[in-house]
């Protein structure tokens, strides 16, 4: 018990004692940490480093004739990491701190003679070493993407996204919606989707074109970093037909019922050809809210025919054509 409360009052001791720069009988301490690239980064007092390595390794090293301890501090001003006490100058000690959110940290070490095994009488003011973590998880910008290929409208295609994440940090999540709305911390409002995440990218499956917002941030010990500037994605498809029936196939009036990829609006040309003849223009027909439109036609011969449909395109659906073709005999039979 005592033994217990004599080392909160050293590392109460050593945080208080802790100035900005380094005494001259403390000359020989070196710290580092761990930098972005898994490299030992030197920290010096008078510049602390920036990191975004959310679970640094701590070294301190002291001279050989000398004895030292170390405490710990946090953003909040707690101990992450148990003090190091009277240590040996000779032997380096390396402590991995866990991650307590974005902000400064302290790591203060005193010195002792080496005659001092208990470490009673310290060689003078303990040195502070600082550095901060900042953490953030960056988005790499993407601006336009076109989730289908032309003439294939059941094959979506999946946006592989970079994502420059932070060292260190043990899981990440990716959120992305169409027209999101972002809170004040920067998540989405409401409900969202996740993409996965590998090998340095997020994997994003859209649903239908639309303006997408992707957000993003990593996290460790069960801590998370704050969310990511935020990503505006537009998400296009090229003109195409999901479906296309006859509802009337006795003739000679017929109609087709189309439905069009999500995302079409304002109104498709349509057009009819007899064989490889050239197109006959037979209007335009209005999309609807559900993405359906119509054409009548009149064929009196039989034979095979051809339907184009013409679109000029809007900011999610681009500027296309379909042509379809059907045979007339005693019925019409789309083919």
């Amino acid at each position: 018990m005592r033994r217990h409360r004599h080392r909160l009052l050293l590392v109460a001791a050593l945080l208080a004692l802790a100035p900005a720069t380094l005494p001259a009988s403390a000359s020989a301490l070196a710290v580092t940490v761990t930098g972005d690239d898994g490299n030992p980064l030197a920290v010096n007092p008078a510049a602390p480093p920036s990191i975004r390595t959310l679970r640094p390794l701590v070294g301190v090293a002291a001279d050989a004739g000398t004895r030292y301890s170390v405490a710990f501090g946090d953003p909040a001003g707690k101990p992450p990491a148990a003090t190091i006490a009277c240590q040996d100058g000779a032997a380096a000690s390396n402590v991995q701190l866990p991650f307590r959110g974005n902000g400064r940290y302290t790591v203060a070490v005193a010195t002792f003679a080496a005659g001092d095994v208990g470490c009673t009488l310290p060689a003078g003011p303990a040195t502070s070493f600082g550095f901060t973590i900042a953490g953030r998880v960056v988005l790499s910008a993407v601006g336009r993407f076109a989730m289908r290929d032309p003439g294939r409208p059941g094959r979506v295609k999946r946006l592989s996204l970079p994502v420059n994440a932070d060292p260190g940090s043990q899981t990440r999540e990716v959120r992305f919606v169409a027209d999101a709305r972002l809170r004040r911390d920067g998540s989405i409002r409401g409900k969202s989707l996740r993409a996965p995440y590998a090998n340095g990218s997020a994997t994003l499956t859209f649903p239908a074109p639309g303006r997408y917002t992707v957000v993003a941030r990593d996290a460790a010990d069960g801590i998370a970093t704050p969310w990511s500037e935020p990503q505006r994605i537009r998400v296009v498809t090229p003109f195409d037909l999901t479906s296309l029936r006859y509802p009337d196939t006795a003739g000679p009036v017929f109609r087709a019922l189309a439905h069009a990829i999500p995302g079409t609006t304002g109104v498709v040309r349509a057009a009819l050809a007899r064989g490889d003849g050239a197109f006959r223009v037979l209007g335009r027909a209005r999309v609807d809210a559900a993405g359906t439109f119509g054409a009548r036609f009149v064929v009196r011969r039989a034979g095979t025919y051809r339907l184009r449909f013409t679109y000029r395109g809007n900011d999610l659906v681009t500027r296309g054509e379909v042509v379809r073709s059907f045979r007339v005999g005693t019925a019409i039979v789309g083919t």
